[in-house]
C-alpha cells in the first residue's frame, strides 16, 4: 500500500488545556495516508468542481482562464475547500477570465 506523509493538527477542543495561556492549542503531527484514498478524495472534488463552474466558463465576451481553489486535506485523507469558519483562516476560490 502506498502512503504519502500528511502534517495534521487536531482540533483546538481535541487538543490539551494550556492553564498558563488558557488556550486549547492544537497538536500537530505527522500521518500516513493512503495514496489510493487521497487520489480519489481529489478526483471527487474536481468534478464537483467541475460541475458548479461549468456555467461560468464565459461571462459576456470574457472567458474563464483559470482558477485557484484552497483546500484541506483530512487525516482520513478527505478533502475540503477552506472556508472562513475557524477565527483567523480564510479561504478562497479565485477565478480569472481573460479576453
Amino acid at each position: 500500500m502506498d502512503t504519502i506523509s500528511v502534517r495534521v493538527e487536531s482540533e483546538p477542543e481535541e487538543a490539551p488545556y494550556d492553564t498558563i495561556l488558557g488556550l486549547r492549542p492544537g497538536i500537530g503531527g505527522v500521518r500516513e495516508i493512503e495514496v489510493g484514498k487521497l487520489r480519489e478524495s481529489f478526483s471527487h472534488l474536481a468534478q464537483q468542481i467541475s460541475k458548479i463552474l461549468q456555467d461560468i466558463r464565459t461571462v459576456g465576451a470574457y472567458r474563464l482562464k483559470e482558477v485557484e481553489i484552497d483546500v484541506e486535506v483530512s487525516s482520513e485523507g478527505g478533502v475540503h475547500l477552506v472556508g472562513s469558519l475557524k477565527a483567523g483562516v480564510k479561504g478562497a476560490i479565485k477565478l480569472k477570465f481573460s479576453e
